[in-house]
């Protein structure tokens, strides 16, 4: 039966039974894409907010590396909220709600001109807008995609943010050096807006609210001992994915490299690649299995990252991308499957909120040892917490799909 499926004629041959797996990019599922492209371009605008704040304001890396936390921690904060109210009112009035505080945020943005508690609070609103985003839209993604193939629905949900990884970072370089800031953080603004404005035109599946969808339950979710390992590796991830973005560019400006958005696009690309040519992978070989060797590239990024002026922005980058693009959707599926629809939206916004408990709590030590001891010491620690995530992950119980029950 492994080879074959059954049919109300018999054994399908395995070529039969590929063809007649249920399709994932429908109508709907792309409207989707769309919407949450719109707000990816508006969140990775943000990703060059590290060379605004050093190059126009004079920002020191400690105060960057708060400033990111400050973010990380208010998306943390939306994801567990978002991770109940999403499973218990609905998807689609949250994309909408944040695409709209995303709009005014960065639009907020654009009259900004010196560094203070204003970059706080926006930053603040940002993360918030990123966390109600971020789980309605999985949480759709989910509902609408096949069990057999949410491996690679999530990779290409992720697909839409990071096209836009690489897109965004460009437009916005190139027009703060042409135009100045203000043209770029305001375009950033009406890709949001326009997520908000799609995402009206979305259908929803109507589905029942879980019993418990309080906050207990999004407790006793979170405390589950494969919850809490997940937790543990996707943190240690999220560290050394901030330690790139955000420490990377700062690293480069430092030795001379002043256009960075080759490590942007560089990164977009290799990970667009994965997951559109190899999306399956994990469904295929084994999420666990393919999990661990992306660990092992994405170490092995990080211990390359003190020879960023020999090797270049965008090979460092592209290492990156091929780790990150087959690792998060793979894992996030190993994570989500087996869930009940009721606890979607919380395993969703647990996934998403240990990585960037992981940035967070990174970017603010990490920034703090770039500012003692350079950006190399930074990158060797980043790729050090790589290696002890590998062994989180290889050394628990293998989940299998159906293993998340509910409370």
């Amino acid at each position: 039966m492994s080879e074959q499926v059954l049919s109300a004629r018999g054994p399908m041959p395995p070529a039969a039974a590929r063809s007649a797996r249920p399709p994932l990019l429908t109508r709907r599922f792309v409207a989707l894409l769309i919407a949450q492209s719109s707000f990816g371009f508006a969140f990775s605008s943000f990703f060059l907010l590290p060379k605004f704040l050093a190059d126009e304001l004079g920002v020191g890396p400690a105060a960057i590396g708060l400033l990111h936390a400050t973010h990380s921690a208010s998306a943390v904060v939306g994801l567990l909220v978002m991770g109940v109210v999403v499973d218990r009112f609905g998807r689609r009035r949250f994309l909408t709600a944040g695409g709209l505080l995303m709009a005014a945020a960065s639009l907020a943005f654009v009259t900004t001109s010196e560094f203070g508690p204003l970059l706080y609070a926006l930053r603040v609103l940002q993360g918030l807008a990123f966390a109600m985003a971020f789980v309605a839209g999985a949480a759709l993604a989910v509902d609408q995609a096949p069990s057999e193939r949410l491996g690679q629905a999530l990779g290409l949900f992720g697909v839409s943010m990071l096209a836009m990884n690489a897109l965004a970072p460009v437009a916005v370089e190139t027009l703060a050096m042409r135009l100045g800031w203000g043209p770029a953080f305001a375009t950033a603004a009406a890709g949001a807006l326009l997520c908000a404005l799609l995402s009206r035109l979305l259908y929803e599946h109507p589905h029942e609210p879980a019993a418990d969808a309080g906050p207990r339950s999004l407790l006793r979710v979170a405390r589950r001992p494969e919850q809490l390992r997940a937790g543990a590796v996707i943190a240690l991830v999220g560290s050394c994915f901030g330690s790139l973005f955000v420490f990377g560019q700062l690293y480069a400006i430092e030795i001379g490299l002043h256009e960075v958005h080759a490590l942007f696009t560089a990164y977009a690309i290799a990970a667009l690649t994965v997951r559109l040519g190899f999306g399956q992978l994990g469904d295929r070989l084994g999420r666990i299995r393919v999990s661990a060797a992306a660990l092992i590239v994405y170490a092995a990024g990080a211990f390359a990252m003190p020879e960023l002026a020999t090797l270049g922005l965008a090979p460092i980058g592209a290492v990156f991308g091929l780790a990150h693009g087959l690792f998060y959707p793979t894992y996030n599926a190993t994570v989500v499957d087996g869930a009940p629809p009721g606890e979607r939206g919380k395993i969703v916004a647990l996934f998403q909120g240990w990585f960037n408990v992981g940035m967070g709590a990174g970017s603010f030590a990490l920034g703090l040892l770039a500012e003692r001891s350079g950006y190399e010491a930074v990158f060797w620690v980043s790729g050090a917490g790589i290696l002890l995530a590998l062994g989180i992950l290889l050394g628990g119980r293998r989940p299998r799909a159906g293993s998340i029950q509910p409370t």
